[in-house]
């Protein structure tokens, strides 16, 4: 099951994660002015986006919650590369079937060379007895 990840603190300021002190605050104070709720008030989604901008100021002007905060993004990257790695590695429902398919394939060809075979040397065979039939049992 494939789950969409979330943008990261890092995403929502636009920042890098190598981004310094003077960097964060600029970059949270750009995305406040831009997404504040009090300047767009008809935008139904903008305090919930303040409200996220906030979190990942809290939480990366803090060097410990950043440091823990890093430590988990690695740890996610890593599951994330897991799974697909895992997703990889399953068989497909045509990689686990073709076997199958290819004995059924090589059947279907046999049986109708053996048919083709039988047919042309059962034909003359045929063809004779049926031009002596009707004399032999016409009642002449």
């Amino acid at each position: 099951m494939a789950r969409t990840a979330e943008p990261s603190h890092y995403d929502l300021l636009g920042i890098p994660c190598s981004a310094g002190d003077e960097t964060l605050r600029k970059a949270y104070r750009r995305a406040a002015r831009r997404h504040h709720p009090d300047l767009a008030p008809q935008d139904t989604g903008a305090q919930q986006r303040m409200a996220a901008i906030n979190e990942a100021y809290a939480v990366l002007s803090h060097p410990q919650r950043r440091a823990s905060y890093d430590q988990w993004l690695r740890a996610r990257d890593a599951r994330s590369r897991a799974e697909a790695a895992v997703a990889a590695a399953q068989p497909t429902r045509f990689a686990s079937g073709w076997p199958w398919g290819l004995v059924a394939a090589t059947m279907a060809i046999a049986l109708g060379t053996v048919g083709a075979v039988l047919y042309r040397t059962a034909l003359p065979t045929l063809a004779v007895a049926a031009q002596a039939a009707p004399a032999k049992f016409s009642g002449r």
